[in-house]
């Protein structure tokens, strides 16, 4: 049998790494196919636009990791999924055929949802993003107003914190007196976190006096002025605002692959409910009737229970594996150091979950070491 990864982030690697090392040596073959020939381990892209570190220190190349667990790159664009006749197009106008699909290509900025968002906000999302946003950062002087904040439509809002942190300890370094205002469309600061996270972040703002919105949607922006739902407008000079997400254009471009603004319709064993051997992993997924928790541990968690799962039925076994919400995080808080987060049901069937957060240097050291320790895993 073949199976096809699609997506070289920590959900696809993860799941082509495990399958490979399974059924390595057996028939079936494992093949991951990528747009960029590396991997970018993109946690440590918070740092980039302050010079705490280059791309070429957070980046490694998929070829060598994937060769040792016996899984084949193949680097092309995907430009359709055909699910009826199980094969994948490409940009070159070949076809892949496959027996089980894995689709982990992430989400992607949706800016054109919320008028004026597009080319009046900052990135950090890949590479050209967190390089045009260390330039901007490297022009910013004192005066200038900040806005920083997260959209509706955006599961995975810990990027903006960091951001806001990592911003506000540049600025007290340097020297430069600029006000910051954060907003988001969550009811409590980084509330899917839980209790214990959002009252410390809600400390640490205001130890460091940085006025916040919560629960406020994004109605527009233009050039000088970010407009919220709470009739509030706040001038800005300098603007990082995280969009909504939506799926790869491939996946708007296969007509007979069900999904929800681009994103996969998946089961608790991760499976499109639609067919049966697809798997959607990481961001590219909805699964359904479960509260999400995106990160990417849980994408590689995630790309853990898929591979299992196609695992057990390449095996002619029923049994089928659960994905279990949880949450393990850590997040930088600038001159404050970091946080350490950990949300955890109670038991498989509860809907109450264990919480527990906790900052400090601690927490700050242990996102460098997982950063080096995961980038040498890969080497």
């Amino acid at each position: 049998m073949q199976i096809v990864i699609l997506g070289g982030g920590f959900g696809g690697l993860n799941t082509a790494l495990w399958l490979g090392e399974k059924l390595q040596d057996s028939n079936h073959e494992v093949i991951l196919v990528a747009d960029k020939p590396s991997f970018l381990f993109r946690p440590s892209l918070i740092w980039v636009p302050f010079g705490q570190r280059k791309i070429d220190d957070i980046s490694i190349p998929l070829s060598p990791a994937l060769q040792k667990a016996g899984v084949q790159f193949i680097k092309n664009n995907v430009t359709q999924i055909l699910p009826k006749e199980n094969k994948v197009a490409f940009q070159d106008q070949t076809t892949l055929n496959y027996d089980f699909l894995v689709i982990a290509t992430g989400g992607f900025p949706y800016y054109e949802k919320i008028e004026g968002l597009k080319g009046n906000t900052l990135s950090i999302y890949d590479t050209e993003g967190a390089l045009k946003t260390k330039k901007r950062v490297e022009y910013l002087k004192s005066g200038d107003p900040v806005v920083i904040g997260v959209a509706q439509g955006n599961p995975s809002p810990g990027m903006s914190y960091e951001f806001l942190f990592e911003l506000d300890a540049y600025l007290k370094q340097k020297k430069i007196q600029s006000s910051i205002t954060y907003f988001t469309y969550e009811q409590e600061l980084f509330d899917h976190t839980g209790k214990k996270v959002a009252k410390l972040l809600k400390k640490h703002m205001q130890e460091k006096q940085i006025p916040h919105y919560c629960n406020v949607s994004l109605e527009k922006v233009d050039a000088t002025q970010v407009y919220l739902s709470n009739g509030i407008s706040v001038p800005y000079s300098f603007s990082l605002i995280l969009p909504p997400y939506k799926g790869a254009d491939y996946i708007f471009a296969s007509k007979n692959l069900d999904h929800k603004n681009g994103l996969i319709p998946v089961n608790s064993y991760l499976q499109s409910i639609q067919w049966e051997n697809i798997y959607a992993v990481g961001d590219t997924n909805i699964i359904l009737d479960m509260p999400i928790i995106k990160n990417g541990r849980a994408a590689e968690l995630q790309g853990q229970v898929a591979a299992e799962n196609i695992y057990f039925q390449i095996q002619g076994k029923t049994q089928q594996k659960e994905y279990q919400n949880s949450l393990l995080g850590l997040m930088e808080l600038g001159t404050d150091g970091g946080m350490f987060m950990i949300k955890y049901p109670t038991s498989k069937l509860s809907s109450s979950f264990i919480e527990w957060a906790s900052d400090g240097a601690i927490p700050h050291l242990l996102k460098i070491a997982f950063e080096k320790y995961y980038l040498w895993k890969l080497s």
